[in-house]
């Protein structure tokens, strides 16, 4: 029995079409990204929705790297008042495996102890399970607690 504590967990139908989307906005030749929308009960961020990294920034996925301009944050902040949300975690691919480049360690998407940040391999061109990804937990400080493959699947539930 595993008793690691789920962290994210996708309402149904989420997973799938997120994966799509980063698959679809990516097309096999670069980074695409999204922050996880929902609300955190008991520890659990509870992903209803996404919000693509380049509807908050037009530029975003111009580089080899995700790269949001300031202002994208208070956009952010606007949607997810005006759904009644937050932004529980962000997730972005990257073209081999699922772990941080030291670029996503040194700028976090949210610079708060306990933000979770999620890596998708292979730009997500092919099934993505969850014991693919990365879960990546900022501790603050620049610190990152990392999980994969079966830590990492047992921090994700899929409803």
């Amino acid at each position: 029995m595993n008793s690691s504590p789920k962290l994210l967990e996708f309402a149904p139908g989420v997973w799938p079409a997120l994966m799509e989307d980063l698959r679809r906005r990516g097309r096999g030749v670069r980074e695409s990204g999204a922050f996880l929308l929902g609300r955190q009960r008991a520890g659990v961020r509870a992903v209803t929705q996404w919000l693509p990294y380049e509807q908050l920034d037009a530029g975003a996925l111009n580089f080899d790297y995700v790269r949001l301009e300031s202002a994208a944050f208070g956009r952010l902040w606007d949607v997810c008042a005006a759904r009644g949300l937050e932004p529980v975690a962000d997730v972005h691919t990257h073209p081999f495996g699922p772990r941080q480049s030291g670029s996503d360690r040194e700028h976090p998407m949210i610079s708060l102890a306990g933000h979770v940040a999620m890596i998708v391999p292979r730009f997500a061109q092919v099934r993505v399970l969850p014991v693919d990804v990365s879960v990546n937990v900022y501790l603050g400080g620049g610190r990152w607690e990392s999980h994969f493959e079966r830590e990492a699947q047992a921090r994700i539930a899929l409803l």
